[in-house]
């Protein structure tokens, strides 16, 4: 039975093959693939390309056109061998592969996720990439390509209320079919584009172009910087700056487009973003050139994330994330695993943290220390010792270096005892369920909130001096990441630990 033409409750469950139409996300997912994948190998050949051949166009247009007939003939050949089945209510059984042939099954209890994304290519003829993210794991995820928006829904709606069965969780077929229709949270563009200030994605993007720069350093001389000098030198008011005023100019050039490239970043990947929130679960969809919907349940959550860095203190913004199990692989794959609500008011984000965590709407910010040692150990090790080091060596050679060195330890000392103000920990019970608050940061902040059952390792740590100093330092791995404590009273660390291993032993609810 087609995917295309199934409307019963339960999906047809012999093999099946995609529309035709898959062909084409084959082709385009194929292409990004080699071209992210390889893009910073084929520079050396691109850099010789444009700096040495001739006939640039008529050669481009040669190796354009046989890398399009190769990818065409790879994504017919890649549909040929794509086959999917949905074996009863157990799993999901995937055979593919063109040079390597892969055999896939994934079973309905792994499942964290079933997204849903629209790519812009799909949305006039009604078809949607149906994704499935495991968890643990995002090295065999497993993509349905081109379904119909009907069956997508359907096959979502079934493999949840099957994984609802076995979990033997109540409520997500009820949830499921009741269906939001209208937003709970919606940002506007112009919102989303406070994102792109916030965040460091074209300061990653520049970074990885930079290799570009060095090859191509002559003809950016001759082509932008000769140009850039002579044009000012043409103004007799201008000549006598023509130096300064080329850099000058090439920094703003460099700003507008850094900053430039991460709001248009963030427009692409959150545009028209809208959150609904379905009894227990949440669904966000967002996204210009591809519609990702992506639904996260209250339970599968491991921890919530508050961000502020200092442009968004400027801004008086705040991004929000959700993040499930975490996954061992490349770091996009690692971000499908989080809901981001990528920038907020405070009342936004207090609203969207008192969904998830009720006691939070009346949360106090008070946060108790770590001990003062650890800013003095700090100094000490990052600050004195080095400074110290570096003086003691120079001295004989410059007089002045020992004081000149010992100048910098008052704003060494400064950001260090940032650091050590910002840390911070609280426990919150709330109807028999107790919360561990951490906050970290240097001008902004990051706070963190985790269920303390979720918990998966506990451990603390005391040297020799710090048991003398009566501190300890307490680490605790949540599924989605990782909590450290440092330099905590050597009594409150063992009592965090104690109410820790408590709830792992004794709580018997599901923490996946």
């Amino acid at each position: 039975m087609s995917n295309n033409s199934s409307n019963t409750a339960e999906p047809a469950q012999q093999w099946q093959r995609l529309s035709p139409w898959a062909i084409l996300y084959f082709i385009v997912n194929t292409g990004y693939r080699l071209i992210a994948d390889g893009f910073l190998n084929m520079l050396p050949v691109l850099v010789l390309f444009v700096v040495n051949v001739e006939r640039k166009i008529f050669w481009a247009a040669w190796g354009g056109g046989i890398a399009l007939l190769a990818l065409v003939a790879y994504g017919c050949a890649y549909y040929a061998t794509f086959r999917f089945r949905v074996q009863g209510d157990a799993q999901v059984l995937l055979h593919k592969g063109v040079f390597t042939k892969e055999r896939l099954a994934l079973r309905f209890t792994r499942v964290q996720n079933i997204n849903l994304a629209t790519p812009f290519y799909f949305a006039p003829l009604g078809r949607t990439n149906c994704q499935f993210d495991a968890a643990g794991s995002s090295d065999k995820e497993i993509v349905l390509p081109a379904l119909s928006n009907a069956y997508a829904q359907q096959l979502r709606r079934f493999i949840l209320a099957s994984k609802q069965r076995s979990d033997e969780v109540e409520g997500d077929t009820e949830q499921e079919a009741q269906v939001a229709t209208s937003a709970d949270l919606a940002l506007p563009n112009h919102e989303v584009a406070k994102y792109g200030l916030m965040s460091n994605m074209a300061l990653l993007a520049l970074a990885a172009l930079m290799p570009i720069v060095n090859m191509v350093d002559g003809l950016f001389e001759q082509l932008v910087i000769a140009n850039l000098d002579a044009f000012f030198n043409a103004h007799d008011l201008l000549a006598a700056y023509a130096e300064e005023l080329t850099l000058i100019t090439l920094l703003i050039a460099a700003v507008i487009l850094t900053v430039g490239g991460s709001v248009i970043m963030a427009l692409l990947r959150f545009y028209n973003f809208e959150l609904f929130i379905e009894q227990a679960r949440f669904r966000r969809v967002a996204g210009l050139l591809e519609r990702q919907q992506l639904s996260m349940r209250f339970t599968k959550v491991q921890s919530a994330t508050i961000k502020q860095n200092w442009v968004a203190v400027l801004l008086r913004r705040y991004t929000l994330s959700f993040a499930q199990v975490a996954t061992f692989g490349p770091k996009h794959q690692q971000d499908k695993q989080s809901l981001l609500l990528p920038v907020l008011t405070h009342a936004q984000m207090t609203q969207m943290m008192a969904t998830m965590f009720p006691w939070f709407a009346n949360y106090d910010s008070d946060l108790q220390p770590v001990s003062r040692r650890y800013f003095w150990h700090r100094v000490g090790l990052f600050a004195a010792l080095p400074l110290a080091t570096v003086s003691c060596s120079l001295a004989a050679f410059m007089h002045w270096a020992f004081i000149a060195l010992a100048l910098l330890i008052l704003p060494l000392a400064l950001y260090h005892y940032c650091i050590y103000k910002r840390l911070g920990w609280q426990l919150v019970s709330h109807q028999g369920q107790e919360f561990l608050i951490h906050r970290s940061g240097l001008i902004g902040s990051v706070l963190t909130v985790c269920e303390l059952f979720k918990a998966q390792q506990v451990s603390v740590v005391q040297t020799a001096l710090m048991a003398k100093a009566q501190v300890a330092t307490i680490s605790i791995q949540f599924a989605s990441k990782r909590l450290t404590l440092p330099f905590m009273p050597e009594q409150q660390a063992r009592m965090l630990a104690d109410r820790l291993l408590f709830h792992i032993e004794t709580d018997q609810r599901a923490w996946f």
